[in-house]
């Protein structure tokens, strides 16, 4: 479809949702783009909007047939340095399809946008109106370009390495420290840099990382209970009892907190009252604790990683061993109950103190001692 059949069809939509008294047509003689010679700044024209009380205002169109997360950071990027004629009238961008990532950056920088499918963000001063509508989450043509999908064991393996060290590292150091090879691991870091997750500098060399929204991102197709092999227990002398005995345990019956025990211990939210924890022998762990196979009443969950990641860069406190904060921010996130706002304060947390946690470099190997 072309950006002008695009424009046509998103007027058309749009008449639909707004009030029968107020008219919106595109305007006439207005040049098509304020600054031809910037790609980023080009415009498709104008429309219109009337109230019924006569207010009207002008909004800028930009339309695209398919628009990336990488191409709305460029977009938005050139706002920024617009001048005031350009950067402070309203502009509505119209697309076949935007991804949540692409909506979620525009939104974030005041810009409009629509695209075929429902999704809508408008929001205008004067006249006063505002629309949001949710549409379709997946592309309903997608390109046939091949996607790498973040989920699974290898893309969590990448995730994980990207958030818990520093950058910058090249595609063959990450495929050496994750095992995986460098052609699954550069196409996993294009598709990261398409949605604006991780920023690349020269030969592809990963410069920064989206922590929250990478997380996030992972998160989507990420299950704690059903990624992992949950079993459910009561622990009839509480979880405070069973953390108590947790550095006497047999290696065998070892356990790795995870969950609200873990964020509280770095960023409390509240009193945490279920214990979950990943072990590599559930039946050890169960005779050793001596807990009770349950389904209602569960105070403990003993999980079975769905992967070794899951030990990579823990960290000990007390003689208690605990996941690394970004392994316990993505399970809480995918938990039940208060948990993914105990993930959303873990990750503030995260954010707020990169050097307590994350490591500087690939080579540095976090030991065993307290990180906090």
């Amino acid at each position: 479809m072309r950006e002008i059949e695009l424009v046509d069809t998103a007027i058309t939509q749009l008449r639909r949702m707004l009030p029968a008294s107020w008219v919106l047509e595109r305007s006439h003689g207005t040049p098509k783009s304020e600054d031809p010679a910037i790609e980023p700044l080009r415009l498709d024209g104008t429309i219109d909007l009337r109230a019924a009380n006569g207010t009207s205002t002008q909004i800028a169109l930009r339309a695209e047939r398919s628009f990336s997360p990488r191409a709305a950071e460029q977009l938005l990027q050139a706002l920024l340095q617009a001048p005031d004629s350009v950067a402070c009238r309203p502009i509505l961008l119209i697309c076949g399809w935007l991804s949540s990532r692409s909506q979620e950056l525009l939104a974030g920088r005041g810009v409009s946008y629509f695209d075929l499918t429902g999704n809508a963000l408008i929001s205008l001063e004067e006249p006063a109106l505002f629309i949001k509508s949710l549409g379709a989450a997946r592309d309903p043509q997608p390109a046939a370009r091949a996607k790498v999908r973040l989920s699974g064991s290898k893309a969590a393996r990448v995730v994980r390495l990207l958030v818990d060290v520093t950058p910058p590292y090249r595609v063959g150091e990450i495929a050496s420290s994750t095992g995986l090879t460098s052609a699954y691991v550069s196409g996993l870091l294009d598709s990261l840099d398409r949605e604006t997750l991780i920023e690349r500098s020269g030969r592809g060399k990963v410069s920064d990382v989206d922590i929250s929204g990478l997380l996030r991102r992972f998160a989507e197709s990420y299950d704690i209970f059903k990624t992992n092999r949950a079993r459910r227990f009561i622990a009839s002398g509480g979880t405070l009892e069973v953390l108590s005995r947790l550095p006497d345990l047999p290696d065998s019956a070892a356990l790795t907190i995870t969950g609200s025990f873990a964020a509280a211990r770095l960023a409390p939210l509240a009193v945490p009252a279920m214990l979950l924890a990943y072990t590599r022998d559930i039946k050890a762990a169960v005779s050793s604790l001596e807990l009770t196979r349950a389904q209602k009443g569960v105070n403990v969950i003993l999980l079975s990683p769905f992967d070794e990641v899951v030990w990579e860069r823990t960290s000990e406190k007390d003689g208690i061993r605990y996941v690394s904060p970004a392994q316990a921010a993505v399970d809480c996130l995918t938990g039940s109950g208060r948990m993914p706002a105990e993930g959303a304060t873990l990750l503030r947390w995260m954010l707020e103190n990169q050097s307590s946690w994350r490591s500087l470099s690939l080579r540095e190997q976090p030991g065993s001692s307290d990180s906090g």
